[in-house]
Order: C-alpha cells, then structure tokens, then sequence
C-alpha cells in the first residue's frame, strides 16, 4: 500500500521547506464551506421542487388560488348581494310576523360569518360557507314563495275585511300573563266537584285574587251579571266585539265597567275572583262566534312569542281537571 505523500511549503523567515501541518483554523474553514455549500444546495433543491417542478395537483390548487384572487372583487359583490337579499327578507319576516301577531318572532341561533372572514378563509373554508350561503338563500326564497302563495291563495283579506280583524278578540285576557296560568283548556275535562267528564266551554287562567282582567279585544259591554250564588258563572262579563264575536269573562271578584259601555283592547274591566262554583281563585274566559263555544287558545295570540304559544296549545290540550 502506497503510503501517503507529506506536504512541505517554503518558510521565508527560517529559509528551509517545512511540512505543512493540520490547524483547527484551516478545518473549520473547511467544514463552513461544507455546510453553507450543503445549505445552498438544499435550498435549491427545495426552490426547484416547490417553484418548478408541480405536481397535477399542486398545479390544480395554484390555479384555484389565481383565480380566487382574481375574481375576488366578483365574489366580494355577490356575497354583498346575498347578504343583503338574505337581511331584506329577514326583516321583512320580522315586521310581518310582529304586525300579525304583536310580538317579535323568536330569535335565531348560531352566528354567521362576515364577508372579509369568507373571503378571507382557505379554499376548503370558502367553498363551506359559499355552499351555506347559497342554501340560506335557497331556503329563504322557498319560505318566501310559500307565505306569499298562502296569503295570496289561502288567506287574501280583503279591505273590507280589515276592520273584522281588528275587532276579533285576540289578546290574552290577564295581566301578566304565562303559559303556566293555562291550568284548565276547552274540551272534554274532569268537574271538580262530582269528578265526572263534562264539556269545558272555555279556558281557566289561574291567577291571584284581585288581579286584573283585561278585554281580549275592542268591543262593547252587552252583559253584567252579579250573582252571589256558589255555582254557575258567578260575578261575570260579556262583550260583543262585532262580526258575530263575543267574549266572556266569569268567576270575577270586581267589575270595573258598566253595561253599553265601549271598551278598548286591552282595557281592565275586572278583577280575578272567586264568585260562582269555583275550588280556586281564576278567570274562566270564553269566546263565542255566532252562538258557538270556539276554542279560546285559537284566538289568543297577541303578544305571544310561537314558542310561547306552542306551549299554551299544549297545555290546553292536557285532559285535566277543571277549576269550576
């Protein structure tokens, strides 16, 4: 084996060849310019496989990418378009619903997103919320085209027919009124005192003593009966709203309103009591059209949130005993 050749270098100073010996110097001089070579060298590679060399799929995303950018200010316009469309006809809704019924409708749940954080989201993002949007929209137009086909189809009101509206009875007849206060609904129900089934002509709200009954709808007092007599309606009210409607309020403890007199919506004319064949302090309410006993909770509407009153039709619903 050939032996490795010694390396000599000529030294001014001493003027003689000498052999050139290894320093850390010379070797960590070697080993920078290894690594920055070998750095370079990566970077390169990387550059050249990121910027240069694509894959099907990598090439498919960029041009996603561009024509997103691209057709930004396009988007932008079209998500504002939406937003907007989707906002009109939500507060259309709203006032609708609150001009039927005399409440707001009850508030939705979950938050979307603005326009700069859709716009802003990554590929995958964007497209979910463009697919949300679009069937926010979708669902809009369809419940839109369905409440116009029922009020133009089913239930068109006439102009001569706006005054009978008006005049129907349909506030909730207690101050501060809940849902719980329903304890009795119309129908078939248990009599509280010989615990037989019987025809229950109308509602029972269950309320302290003293508290006061308000009119379920504008009118004109056509009945005041003072009875002191444990049975029947007792101390009771009648009020003809027009249109063939009237309502009856029994069971009261004060009458605060006197026979012709006209009376507003809303307007105290009692107060909860005990008169007539009652276990327990509360307004029996009834409301009759042309004659006929009607279901009171059909007309109470007024004030009510649809959560509130799909709650009072089912408690009126419940087979249950009755307070009188």
């Amino acid at each position: 084996m050939k032996k490795a050749e010694s390396k000599f270098y000529y030294n001014p100073k001493t003027l003689r060849y000498e052999r050139v010996r290894i320093s850390i110097f010379n070797i960590s001089v070697t080993f920078l310019s290894l690594a920055l070579f070998g750095f370079a060298f990566f970077v390169g590679l990387v550059f050249l496989q990121n910027y240069l060399i694509q894959s099907p799929l990598e090439r498919a995303l960029r041009e996603e990418n561009e024509a997103l950018k691209t057709h930004q200010t396009i988007l932008a316009s079209r998500l504002e378009a939406g937003n907007g469309l989707l906002s009109e006809l939500k507060e259309r809704d709203r006032l609708f619903y609150a001009e039927i019924f005399s409440t707001e409708r009850d508030s939705e749940t979950g938050v979307d997103p603005d326009q700069d954080e859709i716009l802003l989201a990554g590929i995958p993002e964007f497209h979910g919320w463009a697919d949300k949007l679009g069937e926010k929209l979708k669902t809009a137009s369809k419940n839109a085209y369905a409440w116009d086909y029922i009020f133009r189809q089913k239930a068109s009101v006439r102009k001569e027919d706006l005054k009978m509206l008006k005049s129907a009875p349909t506030m909730v007849p207690m101050e501060d009124f809940e849902v719980e206060k329903l304890v009795s609904g119309f129908g078939i129900r248990i009599n509280p005192f010989h615990k037989g089934k019987y025809q229950h002509s109308g509602v029972d709200l269950a309320a302290p003593s003293g508290s006061r009954v308000l009119a379920g709808g504008p009118g004109r007092v056509i009945m005041i009966s003072n009875n002191n007599l444990v049975a029947g309606y007792g101390n009771y009210i009648e009020i003809d709203h027009g249109y063939g409607y009237i309502t009856r309020y029994a069971h009261l403890r004060d009458i605060l309103v006197h026979y012709g007199q006209t009376i507003k919506e809303g307007q105290p004319i009692g107060t909860v009591g005990m008169s007539g064949g009652v276990i327990a302090p509360h307004l029996h309410y009834e409301v009759l059209k042309d004659g006929e006993k009607m279901d009171p909770v059909r007309f109470m509407l007024s004030g009510l949130t649809t959560a509130k009153y799909d709650l009072m039709v089912k408690a009126g619903k419940k087979m249950n005993q009755s307070l009188d």
